[in-house]
């Protein structure tokens, strides 16, 4: 009896002394950065705009009859004054990509046609005068990309490269016709100031339309506070127009639109503004 006991107090004191506490080194918590989130941007707005522009068109019919020039005809349309009420908007989401555009319209009022035909050798037979009035136009464009913060946030200098498509449609009437100097002594018009039709009658009506593709970008840098500097290029690869002249006059063109054109060009948009916030953005 007293053995077992013995025995039993050795082995206790043999685990005692043989087991050793280990230590386990726990990292320390602390939080993982995370990249900044952006918060969305959006963008809604009206602006008026007023423009002063001019449009010429030629058309060469000397192919079909070489007693014509080339070019057969040319139309002047001068100092035409734009006003036009305008919607825009853009949009922003979290990754920086945008999309913007805006849709406008309104009204021209112009100065005047200058209608000019040649024969060969460019000898003006017909000069004439007629006034724009009650003219209109509409007009859109739509863009996507992408928004870049150089150098840093704080200092706000961005650059935005977008793809996008603009329409554009004019329409001029011209009323009455009053004889210009020609080269044929007024024999086919009369003499320069004879109005042969009075300014009350519609005589010409040209509607041009334009689509275009747009490959471009937008720079922005905050000058001060709620002041900042934008600059927008775009450049225009492919331009498509169909031009479409109504000749009220002129029973042997038949129905109108008489004369249709339609071609591809190409083109540039430039854009510069300075804006401020009134409100903190």
């Amino acid at each position: 009896m007293r053995k077992g006991w013995v025995l039993a107090v050795c082995a206790v004191a043999f685990i005692g002394t043989g087991a050793r506490a280990q230590t386990v080194q726990v990292p320390n918590v602390y939080a993982i950065p995370l990249p900044p989130m952006l918060e969305p941007r959006f963008e809604l707005g009206v602006r008026y705009w007023q423009s002063v522009g001019k449009t010429h068109f030629s058309i060469n019919s000397s192919r079909q009859n070489p007693a014509y020039g080339n070019p057969t005809s040319v139309l002047k349309y001068e100092d035409m004054d734009g006003y036009s009420g305008e919607f825009f908007w853009y949009a922003r989401n979290e990754t920086d990509t945008f999309a913007k555009g805006f849709v406008g319209g309104g009204g021209l009022s112009g100065d005047s046609l200058d209608d000019e035909d040649y024969y060969a050798g460019q000898i003006k037979f017909s000069d004439t005068f007629s006034k724009l009035k009650g003219d209109d136009l509409i007009y859109g464009t739509i863009d996507v990309g992408q928004h870049f913060a150089l150098i840093d946030r704080a200092t706000k200098f961005s650059l935005s490269p977008f793809i996008g498509f603009n329409f554009w449609q004019e329409t001029a009437t011209a009323y009455g016709v009053r004889c210009n100097k020609d080269d044929i002594d007024g024999a086919l018009c009369g003499t320069p100031g004879t109005v042969v039709v009075p300014f009350s009658t519609e005589v010409i009506e040209n509607q041009a339309n334009w689509s275009s593709l747009r490959l471009g970008g937008e720079v922005e840098l905050k000058l001060w506070n709620r002041l900042r500097v934008m600059g927008e290029a775009a450049v225009l690869p492919v331009a498509y127009v169909w031009n479409e002249d109504s000749h009220f006059l002129r029973q042997d063109l038949g129905r109108v639109p008489n004369v249709v054109d339609r071609g591809l060009g190409w083109g540039y948009q430039l854009e510069a503004a300075l804006r401020y916030d009134f409100t903190p953005c």
